[in-house]
């Protein structure tokens, strides 16, 4: 299904709505770690989890930690922040110590993480929700390491429309992406939500 199933004004308030929750989000972690987290503009594609992977899995040495966690309301998806694992360590030292040799992040480090990760997630989503008034549920969000392909899906095949923002600290030594996946079947819910927003806007 192409991105062209969406008329212009869609695609553009789709991206202005996620530049709004992320914009939001990203000011409140800001605060808790005394740092401007800065964001790119929100990229927006019809792929699929398997093309996902594959551009993310570019340097194939490169191990990731991320949060995740699934959402539904009137488009249903999964949304996850993915930072490399020395990011994660600089991300994760604004808030606590992290021992300088550590290659990796432990078992604390990633509790950390999946805290921030909650902040930007469903702290977006919730902005969402108030934006396209109408609930936009978050489950809690979970966290994992690995390749990017496992985490998020090489093997499947399906249409999503992809969300892509990218996040990074104002020094630079934490970068990583948010990522939305929306469930293709859902569309229409999510078009209709959109159609909401912009009469609203």
């Amino acid at each position: 299904m192409p991105l062209l199933s969406l008329d212009p004004d869609e695609a553009d308030a789709i991206a202005e709505l996620f530049n709004i929750g992320m914009g939001q989000s990203a000011a409140a972690l800001g605060d808790m770690i005394g740092e401007e987290v800065q964001l790119s503009v929100p990229s927006l594609s019809v792929s699929s989890r398997s093309r996902i992977a594959h551009e993310f899995d570019a340097d194939a040495a490169a191990r990731v930690c991320a949060v995740q966690g699934d959402f539904s309301g009137p488009f249903t998806g999964q949304a996850m922040l993915i930072f490399p694992e020395r990011g994660t360590l600089a991300l994760v030292g604004r808030v606590m110590p992290v021992d300088p040799a550590a290659s990796a992040p432990g078992e604390v480090e990633l509790d950390a993480l999946t805290e921030i990760g909650n902040i930007i997630l469903n702290g977006c989503l919730a902005s969402l929700s108030n934006l396209v008034e109408s609930e936009v549920s978050g489950a809690l969000p979970c966290c994992c390491t690995g390749q990017p392909a496992e985490i998020i899906g090489a093997a499947d095949e399906d249409p999503i429309l992809f969300v892509r923002i990218d996040v990074a600290l104002a020094t630079g030594d934490a970068c990583g992406q948010v990522l939305f996946l929306l469930n293709i079947a859902s569309l229409d819910g999510f078009r209709e939500a959109i159609r909401k927003a912009l009469a609203s806007l």
